[in-house]
């Protein structure tokens, strides 16, 4: 009776190690991913991760979460919620003081071929007080579109030939700062210092005012239009961010191409790059799982994705067959950073006044730059005083 029991006993104990033994074994990572992409843009994430195989295999799951950017600073402080592993957003969103807490500094793990690898605006965009908070994952910046079906003629290849192609064609022109601020770090222009004090310059910014002036009292420019009659095949250039590519491409089709960017007084004109990229928590304990999945984002064939969706590779070799292929090229040989200092908010409406006085009230140029200058150095001063 006793040998029975016993027997029985090691057979079930064999089963039981057989059964284990022959499971696969699944210690699987969970990371939690805050975005602040838009549904279009949200779905390059997807496809991302859909393409990656610890993923795939079952060895990794990502929860991903949409937080609105104006209120990712509020659910970082909030401490009943748990933080997330990592976040993607923009570069700029380093402004926010929650943000910079939350991210942990990345210099010792990244090697000089990583670096190496990526354009170094990429890299400048990820920056903050000399150190690396972010992996740098995709750019956005301004566009010019044209519609084929309409222009036949060469691109132009200065700011007078496009007014002139504007005045036969039509040209769909934003009246913010941001948009044209290429023709700016053209002339010389620069916005802060390291330090995050006010660069502006009269001068710099004076001829911006009369660069943009003169495009923009030019016949058939359409200034701050929406960009309706573009899609509607009634318009042939229009300045767009990158981003709306997606859309433009649905209206027009094969009709839509990409162009150079126009030099301006001679000068080539410096698109200004906004980034896209990735936070890691400083307290997340999967931070390696994160650089892991970094790495696939940044490979050749998860960056030759990014066009589709209205982005530029930080990869450059994955740019070139690529409809922003223009674009791209302008931006990793003469792309400015859009500064991701908290003080860049204490410009932007010194700026848009200024525009704002020379485009509709006839100021002088260097008078509304001198006002704007003022301006601004009082507003950051008022900023820090805060």
């Amino acid at each position: 009776m006793r040998l029975t029991r016993l027997s029985c006993l090691l057979s079930l104990l064999l089963a039981l190690c057989a059964a284990l033994n022959g499971a696969p074994s699944r210690a699987q990572t969970r990371l939690t991913i805050w975005h602040t992409w838009q549904p279009a843009q949200a779905a390059l994430l997807e496809a991302w991760l859909a393409d990656y195989a610890p993923i795939r295999d079952g060895e990794l799951q990502v929860d991903v979460r949409y937080v609105p950017l104006a209120q990712l600073a509020t659910q970082l402080s909030d401490p009943t919620l748990r933080p997330p592993d990592a976040i993607l957003s923009v570069s700029d969103a380093l402004a926010q003081p929650a943000v910079r807490r939350f991210a942990a500094a990345l210099d010792r793990n990244l090697t000089p071929e990583l670096r190496q690898a990526l354009t170094p605006l990429a890299w400048q965009l990820a920056e903050y007080d000399r150190r690396t908070l972010a992996l740098p994952l995709a750019l956005e910046s301004y566009a010019l579109y044209v519609n084929r079906a309409l222009v036949q003629a060469e691109p132009p290849s200065t700011l007078r030939a496009l007014a002139a192609q504007a005045a036969e064609h039509g040209l769909i022109l934003p009246r913010d700062f941001y948009p044209t601020a290429g023709m700016f770090f053209a002339l010389n222009g620069a916005l802060l210092d390291e330090d995050g004090n006010s660069a502006l310059s009269v001068n710099a910014l004076g001829n911006y005012l009369i660069a943009l002036r003169t495009l923009a009292q030019g016949e058939g420019v359409l200034l701050g239009a929406p960009e309706d009659r573009f899609r509607a095949g009634e318009v042939g250039y229009l300045l767009a961010g990158s981003w709306r590519l997606p859309t433009l491409r649905a209206a027009l089709g094969e009709r839509l191409g990409v162009i150079a960017l126009p030099s301006v007084e001679g000068r080539v004109w410096r698109p200004v790059a906004r980034a896209w990229q990735l936070y890691l928590g400083l307290g997340s304990p999967f931070r390696m799982q994160s650089l892991d999945l970094w790495r696939h984002l940044v490979s050749e064939s998860a960056q030759a994705r990014a066009p589709a969706y209205g982005f530029l590779p930080v990869l450059p070799t994955a740019a070139v067959d690529s409809p922003l292929s223009a674009l791209a090229s302008a931006l990793y040989s003469a792309g400015v950073p859009l500064p991701n200092r908290p003080e860049l908010a204490a410009l932007w409406l010194p700026l848009r006044r200024a525009i704002n006085a020379v485009l509709d009230e006839g100021s002088d140029p260097l008078a509304a730059a001198a006002e704007a200058v003022a301006r601004a150095a009082e507003g950051i001063a008022a900023l820090r005083a805060q």
